[in-house]
This record gives structure tokens, sequence and C-alpha cells, in this order.
């Protein structure tokens, strides 16, 4: 279907109601333009989230009883026929070094502290930098994807608001050898994107100021985006 400028703005004004599912609305994965305006509907939806960032503050903090740091995690086989491409894709770039995301430390962290907390996902990946002492949340997007990056950046902030900040950076640095200490680590919501995905290609398309809206939410929300231009293939598993 096709949507005009206001059904676009109603859609997400409905959505808006129940901000901690956002992210899954179908409307934040329209892709294309309206059918009156000519806009991306992302733009006209981004536009209406900058109205009502204190929206985003409605989203409740769940408290994990368990480790959000789970041991051995990285020793799970990496399962080739699965058809969870980004969760494989997770997996393999596990414990690698990434410029300013540093260590990629683990993948799949549970935000669920009990089967009541239902529809909610997994962060991604989690990687840090130990030179400037950041821990990024990230939301992974890899080729063969057709979400926006709206859906990116909104699923990212919701896991951000979600999780636990203390209880994770005590869990995953409270007794950790190098010493870091947790109170002065930072955490940033990431999106993380390689090449082959729709959200690539509208971050593309976003560097050359085609979606100033969808920028702007993305800074508003204090948002860091990082591109990679690689897929890893089956070789070198």
């Amino acid at each position: 279907m096709e949507y005009t400028e206001q059904q676009t703005i109603k859609e997400v004004q409905k959505e808006l109601k129940s901000v901690e599912t956002l992210y899954n609305a179908k409307c934040v994965n329209w892709r294309g333009i309206t059918t009156d305006t000519k806009e991306f509907y992302t733009e006209i939806i981004a536009n209406e989230l900058l109205w009502n960032l204190k929206e985003f503050d409605k989203i409740n903090q769940i408290t994990r009883t368990s480790s959000y740091c789970r041991e051995n995690h990285s020793k799970i086989a990496i399962d080739l026929n699965s058809n969870r491409r980004e969760e494989i894709f997770a997996k393999r770039i596990a414990m690698m070094e990434f410029s300013e995301l540093g260590v990629i430390k683990d993948y799949q962290v549970p935000l669920k502290d009990t089967l009541k907390d239902s529809g909610i996902g997994k962060i991604d990946l989690i990687s840090f930098n130990e030179d400037i002492k950041t821990l990024f949340l990230i939301e992974l997007k890899c080729r063969g994807s057709s979400d926006t990056l709206l859906r990116a950046l909104l699923e990212s902030y919701t896991y951000y608001k979600i999780v636990d900040k203390t209880k994770l950076k005590n869990d995953f640095f409270s007794n950790q050898e190098n010493g870091v200490n947790p109170e002065v680590i930072s955490i940033v919501p990431t999106v993380l994107i390689t090449q082959g995905c729709n959200a690539f290609f509208e971050l593309g398309e976003m560097e050359l100021d085609e979606r100033q809206r969808l920028k702007a939410l993305s800074l508003a929300l204090s948002i860091k985006i990082f591109s990679i231009d690689f897929e890893i293939n089956h070789a070198l598993i």
C-alpha cells in the first residue's frame, strides 16, 4: 500500500502509544515516498519523533537477575545452516577489533529477566573501546536485511533504555583482570551496518543530506552509526 503524509503521521502517532515496541511497528519499516508530498516515509516519521522525544522516557528499565555476561558464550557452535544471517555474522566477528568500536566482547546479549518480559529481543553485539572507556550496544544490520535505518535506530535506542546500565557494566567488568573501573565507562546506543542491506543504502543517502530528519533523530538520541564494507564468508569458519 501507499500512504499520504497525514496517513503516515497518524500511523506513527498511534504506534507511539506503545513506545517500547515502536521499533517493531510496520510503519517504521515503510520504504518509499508518500503519495502526496513525495517525501520518504521515514523522514516524516523521524520528524514526528523529534517532536515527541519525551515519549522515549516512558520505556521502562528491566533489571536482569542473571548476569548479562555469560561465560563461555563465545564457544557456542555456529550453525551454518541457520537462516539467522545476522546472528551468524555476529558470532563470526566476536572478539575481533574494529577501530573506534574496539573489541567485540559478546553477541546476542539477553535483556529479559523473566518470561513475562515478552516482546523483548537481545542486543546483537556489545563492544568495548578501552582507550575511551566506552561500551557500545550494537544493533546489527547485514546483507539481505530489508529493515530501514529508522528501525535500526529505534531498536538500538529501545534496548539502550531497557538495559540496566549499572548492572551491565558490573557484570562485564567488575571481575576483569584489566582492572577497568565500571563507574568510568560510558554506554552508547549504536548501529552497525554492512554492505548489501537496505539500511546501508539509506545511510549513504543520509550522508548526502537526503535524509536530514533521520540524521537529526540519530543525533538527538545520541546514537552512533558505523558501517563496514565486508562480509565474512563461510571459508573463515
